[in-house]
């Protein structure tokens, strides 16, 4: 794997999606990393706030061979399922997966994923997973949902060794792409942040909601059984509170 390190950078998934659009040849699981991302962005382009040197924000290419459109979140669950196995080999306590992708230690959020694809004729060519995690940093101020590796095991980190550990389990959960949904899913499931709980959910329209989430669909969808029955919200239409 190659791996580049900039010093200074207001996007790494910009960056790379620059590379990627230069035309010039990029090896697979080529990985862009800076301790100091000045304009991140997270799901739904809300912003993702790292201090820098104390945190890891890096994009990671993905060249696919055949891959269709319709099987996009096979993807999230890849990336969300390689860094939760990392995380579990550091010692990080209680792993969950908000649904879609955000990565939880006992109930706080500690890292999240901005997968970005490059689609032609229907089949996805090239992904570029963009992966922002909180190790070292331990101040929050004004976002009581947010920790960090550090805020959650009491021992600081090698930010270096972390991204080297990330990239080899997402090289080889991603030997799996080809599996189906229904293989993939199980593990992914386990992992799954208030399966079959009671939880409060904020629809994009609308009053919030009281509803328990059932399961996930292969179109990415989130199943929530309310007291009208089940629903079906897509990624951008429910938010989960909690």
């Amino acid at each position: 794997m190659k791996i580049i390190k900039l010093a200074s950078v207001d996007s790494t998934n910009v960056f790379l999606k620059k590379m990627v659009n230069s035309g010039e040849g990029l090896s697979n699981f080529l990985t862009v990393w800076t301790p100091n991302q000045t304009q991140g962005v997270g799901q739904y382009g809300a912003k993702w706030m790292a201090e820098p040197y104390k945190n890891l924000t890096f994009s990671v290419l993905y060249i696919h061979e055949n891959f269709d459109l319709e099987r996009y979140f096979v993807l999230n669950m890849l990336t969300s399922i390689a860094i939760v196995t990392t995380l579990k080999s550091l010692g990080v306590p209680n792993l969950h997966i908000k649904w879609p992708n955000d990565i939880l230690s006992n109930k706080y959020k500690i890292g999240g994923v901005l997968i970005e694809n490059i689609i032609r004729g229907g089949k996805i060519e090239k992904s570029i997973i963009g992966i922002g995690l909180n190790v070292n940093q331990t101040n929050f101020e004004g976002l009581p949902k947010a920790s960090s590796l550090k805020n959650e095991t009491g021992k600081s980190f090698d930010i270096e060794e972390i991204i080297n550990k990330i990239v080899v389990n997402l090289q080889q959960t991603f030997s799996q792409i080809d599996f189906s949904f229904q293989e993939l899913y199980p593990a992914y499931r386990s992992h799954l942040f208030r399966l079959n709980e009671v939880s409060a959910f904020r629809p994009q329209q609308g009053s919030d909601f009281s509803g328990i989430i059932r399961r996930v669909l292969p179109s990415g969808e989130l199943v929530v059984e309310t007291e009208e029955g089940e629903k079906h919200f897509s990624l951008k239409e429910v938010q989960l509170l909690y």
